[in-house]
């Protein structure tokens, strides 16, 4: 359970955005993971790859990743990034850390260009996840996230 937390905390910027404390964010997380992780199952050297923030080529791996989108209501049921709703999370989860809301909006404001991006698998959406992790996870540091 702990690789897949590390995995999930490395990988997912959701956690950031979504939780106001660690231990909320390891709860949802694990809990996000485990649920996705039955339909999209991805192996040891992926699980690493995600941790050093890589996205592995596997269909199963940016499965996962839109399983995790959306289930934080981050993707949309037509495979695409619902920016407005990304942004209604953090406001409502860090109403009193100004900080957070205007860091995690300019972050998500940033990796909304993933929706102009044409994919082949449309609906399904794991290519669109997988441009969105890397938007997310190359871009999280410069907004003031330390993943």
């Amino acid at each position: 359970m702990s690789k897949l937390f590390q995995f999930l905390l490395c990988c997912c910027v959701v956690g950031l955005s979504y939780c106001k404390t660690e231990a909320e964010v390891k709860q949802y997380l694990i809990k996000l993971g485990v649920t996705c992780s039955k339909d999209h199952m991805i192996t040891p050297d992926e699980m690493v790859m995600l941790q050093k923030h890589k996205m592995p080529d596997s269909e199963n791996a940016k499965c996962l990743m839109a399983c995790v989108y959306r289930k934080t209501t981050w993707m949309d049921d037509k495979g695409m990034f619902d920016n407005a709703a990304a942004d209604a999370m953090a406001e409502k989860d860090h109403g009193e850390d100004t900080t957070m809301i205007k860091n995690s909006k300019k972050l998500f404001d940033h990796c909304k260009s993933v929706n102009d991006v044409p994919v082949k698998d449309g609906e399904k959406g794991c290519e669109r996840a997988a441009l969105l992790f890397n938007c997310l996870t190359e871009n999280a540091s410069k907004m003031g996230f330390n993943i």
